[in-house]
This record gives structure tokens, sequence and C-alpha cells, in this order.
């Protein structure tokens, strides 16, 4: 299970890396007109260099400096946006006439996009899994020298990221107030919807020098956190369940282990470069990240769950439904992709317009882009939100394995180390062993 669980992780870093990538240059392209694959060989040079020499202290140190410098351009684009535009009131007047401040739809159908039951219930396993079983938050967290600060951190991060996400939402909100009455996409000034927020730096910071450089430093920061925490984490797992295991009888000296680890960054690294020409091809960058993130690792947070809380299960019964759980959201998440990529499904979009365009574009352009904003519902079930696939495969793996105790028999709880159950779990257990041996003294 545990060379089963390193595969999935091993496989998500491959898949997730070039988006990674892809998101600054796509950016740096739309900011400076050079092109997407000239970007991403430099980015990736300077994130394997620095991941390369410095491990896990670079990476730390480094993505101190480049959250700072994060949270600030964020700042920067909220307060130089809302006053550009006149001022809160006319940021929340103009979205609120275009019907941009909306609730999550108050219903059970798994195929509405943002729904009660998709962002509240979905969201919360989403951020689960990351939190809770991602190597390289995992990783982090066994750098602090006790629990107590794990906690401390864990509370911090959550504040955060909340922190993080209200800024871009409000980005969003400015975003649409800007170009309310002339649509970018819909006139071809920008080519993908993850151009969006570039361009609206370039109007907002652009008489300022330097702003739109603050901008872009601000995504190849968060970029490159992202990615140097991932390789780092990548060669640790490689390491330890891959290389080790192999080279019992031959011990492997510090200077073999850093060879190693830092061989792992480099490949991985130059690996992501040609996978970039993939992931353009493969729709927006945000979902496709929540998707591919969400298929692997909801069966993952069922092994973990089960694990702790289960201990009738058996590693035969986990590994086979956990190989099927798998499969099936694999499955999900590839014709999800297939879907929305040829156009066979589109969720709902919200009208926009373009009377008051003062730039000539093609007007066909406009014309064909209103087929994407009519009603386009569809009831397969790779047509679910992107946001339950993480709660999906967890039910899936938790049933599974519990079915295939019935085919493999079950796990005697006594041989199981109570160390690695939930506390819960312990006290239940503890208290069953305290009745048994009550009623063998009774007899």
């Amino acid at each position: 299970m545990r060379l089963f669980g390193a595969s999935l992780f091993v496989l998500k870093a491959i898949i997730w890396l070039p988006i990674a990538v892809y998101v600054p240059a796509l950016t740096f392209n739309q900011v400076s007109g050079i092109g997407v694959h000239t970007i991403t060989p430099i980015v990736i040079v300077i994130c394997t260099f620095y991941t390369t020499v410095g491990g896990i202290k670079g990476v730390v140190w480094t993505d101190v400096v480049q959250s700072v410098v994060m949270y600030g351009s964020l700042m920067v684009i909220m307060v130089k946006g809302t006053i550009d535009l006149g001022g809160l009131d006319v940021v929340w007047q103009r979205n609120l006439d275009g019907g941009r401040l909306n609730t999550p739809e108050l219903t059970l159908d798994p195929t509405v996009r943002l729904s009660i039951l998709s962002v509240f219930v979905g969201g919360t396993f989403f951020k689960l899994q990351n939190t809770s079983i991602n190597q390289a938050t995992i990783q982090r967290f066994m750098s602090l020298p006790s629990l107590k600060e794990i906690k401390q951190t864990l509370f911090l991060f959550s504040i955060g990221v909340t922190l993080l996400y209200m800024g871009c939402v409000y980005v969003g909100l400015v975003c649409y107030a800007t170009y309310y009455d002339c649509d970018p996409m819909s006139t071809g000034l920008a080519g993908r919807r993850d151009q969006l927020v570039p361009l609206l730096v370039m109007r907002v910071l652009g008489v300022v020098p330097g702003l739109p450089g603050l901008f872009v430093s601000a995504v190849f920061s968060a970029a490159l956190s992202s990615l140097s925490t991932l390789l780092n984490s990548l060669s640790a797992v490689i390491l330890e369940d891959f290389v080790k295991p192999k080279m019992k009888n031959k011990p492997m000296t510090e200077r073999t282990i850093a060879l190693t680890m830092r061989l792992v960054v480099v490949v991985f690294g130059i690996s992501s470069i040609f996978m970039v020409y993939v992931v353009e091809h493969l729709g927006m960058v945000l979902q496709l990240s929540a998707t591919l993130q969400s298929s692997l690792y909801g069966p993952m947070l069922g092994i973990f769950t089960v694990g702790m809380l289960m201990p009738w299960v058996g590693e035969k019964c986990m590994f086979v439904s956990s190989i099927t759980s798998f499969a099936i959201m694999a499955w999900i998440a590839v014709n999800a992709q297939i879907a929305n990529v040829t156009g066979t499904f589109r969720h709902t979009k919200l009208p926009v317009s373009v009377e008051h365009c003062d730039y000539e574009f093609d007007m066909n352009r406009y014309l064909n882009s209103t087929a994407e904003y009519e009603p386009h519902n569809g009831t397969s079930v790779y047509h679910m939100s992107f946001l339950l696939y993480t709660l999906i495969g967890a039910v899936l793996n938790i049933i599974f394995s519990n079915l295939a105790t019935f085919i493999f028999g079950r796990q005697d709880v006594n041989s199981v180390d109570a160390a690695l159950l939930a506390p819960v779990v312990q006290r239940y257990i503890q208290k069953k062993e305290y009745k048994a041996v009550q009623c063998i003294v009774k007899s």
C-alpha cells in the first residue's frame, strides 16, 4: 500500500508540475508578448537550480519571500483597481447589475458546478486532502519541532489561505467591473479566461512604471513556491519509497542520497517542460488542476480514513478497493476533460456585453461566443462538479474496502498498532478489551 500511495503521488506530480509552470508563462505572455514555450524552460531552470542547491531549507525561505511578494501584489491590484473604477460602491453595483453576486445554488444536483453541495461539502473534502495527506504539506509539518507548533502553523495557514481566496474573489469582481461593457474574451483581446487578470493588470497598473512587473513577480512567486515544494517532496518520496528499498544490502552514503535527490529534481523538472505542450490544450487551468488532484487524491484520502478508523480492513482489501476507486475516478476525470475540451458539455455562463468597446474587433467572433452562454445541461456521471471528485473517490474507496472484507476476510483488530489509529477508535478498542477481560475474570 505504501508503494501504491507513493505511485499516486508521483503520478500527481508528473501531471501537476507542468500546470504550475504554465500559469506564470501564460501571464508573462499576456504582459510581454513573449511566447509561452520560451518562458517555460527559464522558469524550470531557475526553480530546479535553487531546489537542488538549497533543499527543504532553501524551499521554505524562498517561499517566505515569494509569499510576501504575492500578498503585496494582490493588495496593490485590489486597491488601485477599486480607485480607478471610482470606489467600492461602483465595483459592487456593476457586479450586482451584471448578476455576478451569486450565492451557491440551493440544489443537490451534482452536475451544478458551484452548488451548496459542491462548494461546502465537496470543497471541504478537497481542502482536507490538500492539508492532511499531501506529501508536500506533511513534509513541512514534520520539519517543525513539536505537535503544538504544527497546530499553530495549520491555524495560521487556514487564515492565510482564506484571506488569499477572498482577495482573489475580489480581484475577479474588479475585473468584471472594469470590462462589464467590453468583454475581452468576446473581442479576442484575451485568448483564454486565464489571461483576463493579467490583462486587467496591464490596464490598471500599466500607467505606473514597475507595477506590472510587480504583478508578474507575484504570479511567478506563487508558481515557483508550488514548483519547488513539489519537486523537493517528490525527490524525498522517490528516495524513501523506490530507491532505498532496493538498496537494503548496500546502505547509501550521504553523498549518494544527495546526488539521487538532485537527479530526481532535475529529471522531473526537465520533463515538465515538454508536458506544457499537453496542458495548454486541456482547458481552464484552475479547474484542470483541481480535477486531476482530486481524482488522484480522493482514493488516497479513503486509504488514510480507513487506516485510521477501520482497523478490521486488511491490506489486501484496501489494495483492491484503491485500484478500483482510482480506475473509476480516472475514467470520470478523463471523460470530463474530453467533454470540456470538445464542447459536448458546458456549464452555463453568465452573459457579457461588447456595447461600449473603444477598439475594433471581429463581431463574428462575439456572435459565435454567445453559444457558450446558452444553457447546456448534462446528466452523465462525468458531468459532475469537479469539487466533488475528492469526496466521491474517498467514499468509493471506503465502501469497496469494506465490501472486500466479505471476500478476503476481516483483519484481527488486536494485531493493529493502536498508535496508528484515531484516538476515538483507540478508546473504543480499549473499552472493548476491558469488557472482555471483565468477562473472563467473572467466569
